[in-house]
């Protein structure tokens, strides 16, 4: 079941060629390497990717050896995943599905949405994920989400910022409202010849807030981290990983 948002026009072909495919697949491998390794899970576990896009870290860990299942309400970058699991030989499972409303016949080890694929919906449409996770995770299974530290964004807030890659010239102007804690992006795309525009509206979640909403779905939040590699979570840390048991 799909629900018709703004994120279905902004995660789109322009945006996996600017955003997805330029990433280095090293960076994607050491990512998945110290996510297992803060998480303890071994090669053989189940593992549910939500927010997986184009399936990065999807295949990544299936390449390692774990079973795993990826989410997505593009059913695009679905049909890539898909399509590279069977050029390399491997095995995934992968639906284009709302993971608001998520059904499916998996209890996972781990479930894990990263790089920001969090805080999209409001406070209730990011709990509804939330509580599907828990729901699809067993019990003593561990929950990882990645985002960016509002605390940081705040302070050190780019309000304009253009960059370029061999893909295509982008400008951001962005908005902090700091009553409902989101950042209003409005994204300029020229690319290819053609002019593209997208809007985005990102709920940025403290500590405390991203806290209240695992224990509400039913998870205990374990440990907070900076980055990857496990370093302590403060005012300076660029990312907030959070690591919750089911």
């Amino acid at each position: 079941m799909m629900i018709t948002d703004w994120t279905q026009e902004y995660f789109d072909d322009t945006y996996r060629r600017l955003f997805l495919d330029t990433v280095e697949p090293a960076r994607t491998r050491y990512q998945v390497q110290q996510l297992l390794r803060l998480c303890a899970v071994l090669p053989g576990a189940a593992v549910l990717d939500v927010g997986c896009g184009v399936g990065r870290h999807s295949i990544e860990l299936a390449r390692l050896g774990f079973r795993v299942t990826g989410v997505d309400m593009n059913a695009d970058y679905i049909a890539a995943c898909r399509e590279r699991t069977a050029q390399l030989g491997l095995k995934a499972e992968f639906y284009a599905m709302d993971s608001r409303v998520m059904k499916l016949h998996v209890r996972a080890d781990l479930s894990i949405s990263l790089w920001s694929s969090f805080g999209y919906y409001g406070e209730i449409g990011d709990l509804q994920i939330l509580q599907r996770v828990s729901e699809h995770t067993r019990r003593g299974g561990h929950v990882v989400v990645d985002v960016e530290n509002r605390d940081y964004i705040v302070k050190h807030f780019v309000p304009e910022e253009w960059h370029e890659n061999e893909q295509g010239l982008v400008c951001e102007k962005r908005r902090f409202d700091a009553v409902d804690g989101t950042v209003s992006t409005r994204r300029v795309v020229l690319s290819g010849g053609e002019r593209c525009e997208y809007r985005r509206v990102l709920r940025m979640y403290t500590v405390a807030e991203l806290a209240a909403l695992f224990e509400a779905a039913g998870l205990r939040p374990e440990r907070w981290c900076g980055d990857y590699d496990g370093s302590r979570f403060g005012p300076e840390s660029k990312r907030m990983i959070a690591i919750a048991e089911r």
